[in-house]
């Protein structure tokens, strides 16, 4: 049966997977299933438009995702495929393995029909992979204006580099360009430009088009770039979680907070979280 259209907060494209830890325990994987579940945990409507695998992991992701109230009805799964699990993938590059499923084979055509209204489309940028889940990727921020809404992109670069250096830059390019909003940490920019300071990482970021670019500084404070401004907000500690900052951000965004608001909130949120996602 096809999900009815409508109209939601957030809409959530991406990855979804099992993550685990270096010290063995799963939790919710993937930046745009981790977006979604902070963002609903904030109390927005919130859809994930996202493949799992047809096994006990895709099920246990799945139900972790309907206790945080995350919407399903454009989450598939796909007969015959597993769900990606990925292994320490805050690690260093040693550490760091990823299972790859079904996830990066969501399709253009699957996305939602544009008579679904969503005030924000965040997209996470590993889904630039490869395709087909690149050209649903790049879709879905093209569409968000037709969908009457925002569109924001999770850059994720750190894990495009380590997975496909070659095509990062190039695969990056035009999804900042459909971009309206882009977070971004400093390993991030680290992968990008090299060893550049924080303010110039914002410049270069939004000569690609962006027009808020919201970047985390490994210490945890957040510089946000709107337009030609520049603004600092120092954390207390840095996040356990990477995602929480982000999805805050672009939540006070959707709830139509001014760029600096939404910056400060989100700091506030993310040195509040005292574990790194939700437990499968």
């Amino acid at each position: 049966m096809t999900p009815m259209s409508g109209a939601t907060d957030w809409l959530a494209v991406g990855d979804v997977a099992e993550e685990r830890t270096a010290d063995g325990v799963a939790i919710l994987g993937g930046g745009a299933a981790r977006l979604a579940g902070h963002a609903a945990a904030l109390g927005v409507r919130t859809a994930l438009v996202a493949k799992l695998g047809e096994d006990d992991t895709g099920r246990r992701v799945r139900d972790a995702l309907d206790r945080l109230k995350v919407g399903l009805q454009w989450t598939r799964t796909a007969p015959g495929m597993r769900t990606t699990v990925w292994h320490q993938p805050d690690g260093h590059d040693g550490d760091r393995r990823v299972e790859r499923g079904a996830d990066l084979a969501l399709r253009l055509d699957e996305l939602p029909p544009l008579s679904l209204t969503a005030v924000l489309t965040v997209v996470s940028g590993y889904s630039l992979s490869v395709e087909p889940a690149r050209s649903a990727a790049l879709g879905a921020l093209t569409q968000a204006r037709l969908r009457r809404g925002h569109s924001a992109l999770l850059l994720e670069a750190d894990l495009l580099w380590w997975t496909n250096a070659r095509i990062t830059r190039r695969v990056l390019e035009p999804a900042l360009s459909a971009a309206d909003s882009v977070a971004l940490q400093a390993t991030d920019a680290m992968a990008l430009f090299g060893p550049v300071a924080g303010r110039e990482a914002l410049r270069m970021i939004a000569e690609m088009g962006p027009r808020v670019v919201y970047l985390t500084q490994a210490d945890g404070s957040v510089l946000l770039g709107e337009a030609s401004r520049v603004y600092a907000f120092p954390a207390a500690a840095v996040s356990r979680d990477r995602y929480a900052g982000p999805a805050a951000f672009w939540v006070g965004l959707a709830q139509k907070a001014t760029p600096r608001k939404a910056a400060l909130d989100s700091v506030r949120y993310a040195t509040s979280m005292r574990r790194t996602g939700a437990r499968l």
